[in-house]
């Protein structure tokens, strides 16, 4: 597990390594939000299953294909119950 406090400490990362899954909140500190991330994360490696996890968002959440939203509070079982569900069949990229 890889933890970035913030969305720019996020995109250095994704650029450099390979996930399995990315869990992101959708309201981050500084410039950058989850919905951000997701997509440039996703430049790098197409499949990338997501997880946007919310306890508030002034965004209405939108259907991304291979996500999953949580509202928060959870649970911890729900969060690897999502990971196992979006992660089916993955395969890192080439």
């Amino acid at each position: 597990m890889i933890h970035a406090s913030n969305g720019e400490e996020a995109l250095a990362w994704c650029k450099r390594q390979v996930a399995d899954v990315l869990v992101t909140d959708i309201q981050l500190p500084g410039g950058i939000d989850g919905w951000q991330i997701a997509e440039r994360c996703r430049e790098h490696d197409p499949g990338l299953p997501v997880i946007y996890v919310t306890g508030f968002s002034p965004v209405q959440a939108r259907a991304v294909a291979g996500s999953l939203s949580l509202q928060k509070p959870y649970h911890p079982e729900d969060i690897v119950r999502a990971a196992k569900e979006v992660g089916k069949g993955r395969r890192a990229p080439d």
